[in-house]
């Protein structure tokens, strides 16, 4: 099978990782798999195995036409008229010149079966494109009035009659919320969840990071926005540092807009001394791995793939119940390290997942829940929609 894999460009992030892992894993069953990116950004990661990776560098081409130019400029004016708009209109030449780059890579390589576009973003530059082999994959929670007054125009122009995939049956549940109130008609809309690389996971984890912090510590990983948290992880962890005298720091990983804001809560609980900001990091496993404990403390999550990773490094966890996914993995012997998204819950939570390890019984089940999430299964149901 000729695969073809899209997302907005590749730097460090949850979605782009997912994205070489399913390019990984189509390759590993013997598929010809070739990962586009539409942004020229460095490439922070890579896959690991012989993917073919292509920059579909559309803006560059739109703006090397002079009619490309001007039509650039008169989008920008408008968004600064209409917010959100600029991808939106954008997206006619970006559509337009992803077309004749696909046609002139199918010249080279042969007729790609599937084409999997990955994330809203992606969405937004392309959504004139129509191709029975296009699948759409939706990574999280839909806000069904995005876009104000024009929301149910633009999520028609991105999702009626073309094939979508929901990550969870958390994100399937929002997005067959967001069809109901702007009667969107797609062709397909099922539940394929992402793959995890178990194998290459512990691999790097086994890795030795020059840095790594030196006493024993509470981990919280992934962009510092809003939606994932870490406020609500600080004020916990101020909780088990008052009440229950714990030894561990606290490490958070990560970079985003929402770092001063977190900093502040820690000055507000006098932990400077006691919580460490380490930045992004392109091999996060090996954090997981020395961590006492990773908490994932988000407002909401389109699968939360982190909790998967972590299990993979045999790291405790302890992750708020949110909208989305996190009970798709987070089911069965893991339920009961599920808290509440308050402070004092989540430190009782957390104090329960210090104070013990991991049972047999528990262990098997991590081991059933990883397979669950396995690149083979995952490629043989992406397969199914090639056949639909």
């Amino acid at each position: 099978m000729r695969v073809a894999i899209v997302v907005n460009c590749l730097k460090l992030g949850g979605m782009e990782r997912v994205a070489v892992n399913l390019s990984d894993a189509f390759t590993a069953h013997g598929d010809d798999a070739t990962l586009i990116y539409l942004k020229n950004r460095p490439q922070d990661i890579k896959p690991t195995s012989d993917v073919d990776v292509r920059l579909f560098d559309l803006k560059k081409s739109v703006l090397k036409t002079g009619i490309g130019a001007l039509y650039y400029f008169i989008c920008k004016l408008v968004n600064a008229l209409v917010s959100k708009t600029f991808p939106l209109l954008f997206a006619y030449p970006n559509s337009f010149f992803f077309k004749r780059k696909l046609r002139q890579l199918e010249a080279e390589k042969g007729k790609f079966d599937l084409v999997i576009f990955r994330g809203q973003g992606t969405f937004e530059q392309l959504w004139p494109l129509h191709d029975d082999r296009f699948v759409y994959v939706c990574e999280n929670i839909i806000k069904p009035h995005h876009y104000g007054a024009f929301s149910s125009i633009v999520y028609r122009a991105i999702f009626d009659y073309k094939n979508i995939v929901c990550v969870s049956e958390g994100a399937h549940k929002s997005f067959q919320s967001l069809a109901n109130i702007h009667n969107i008609s797609p062709l397909i809309s099922k539940v394929i969840s992402n793959p995890n690389n178990t194998p290459y996971i512990r691999e790097q984890a086994d890795r030795t990071e020059p840095d790594m912090h030196p006493r024993p510590f509470i981990l919280g990983l992934g962009r510092l926005t809003q939606v994932k948290n870490f406020t609500l992880l600080v004020k916990a962890y101020a909780h088990l540092v008052d009440r229950c005298g714990i030894h561990q720091d606290l490490v958070i990983v990560g970079e985003g807009k929402d770092r001063e804001n977190i900093e502040n809560t820690v000055k507000e609980h006098n932990l400077e001394h006691r919580v460490f900001f380490k930045g992004a990091r392109k091999n996060p496993f090996p954090w997981f791995k020395h961590a006492d404990l990773f908490v994932l403390s988000s407002r909401f999550e389109g699968l939360g793939m982190v909790l998967l990773e972590a299990l993979a490094c045999d790291s405790r966890i302890v992750c708020t119940d949110s909208d989305g996914g996190v009970r798709q993995i987070m089911d069965g012997e893991l339920e009961k390290y599920l808290s509440a998204q308050e402070p004092e819950p989540l430190a009782d939570k957390m104090y329960k997942s210090l104070s013990s390890s991991w049972s047999d019984k528990e262990k098997s089940y991590i081991e059933e829940k990883l397979t669950e999430f396995s690149g083979e299964k995952i490629v043989s149901e992406y397969k199914k929609v090639s056949y639909v």
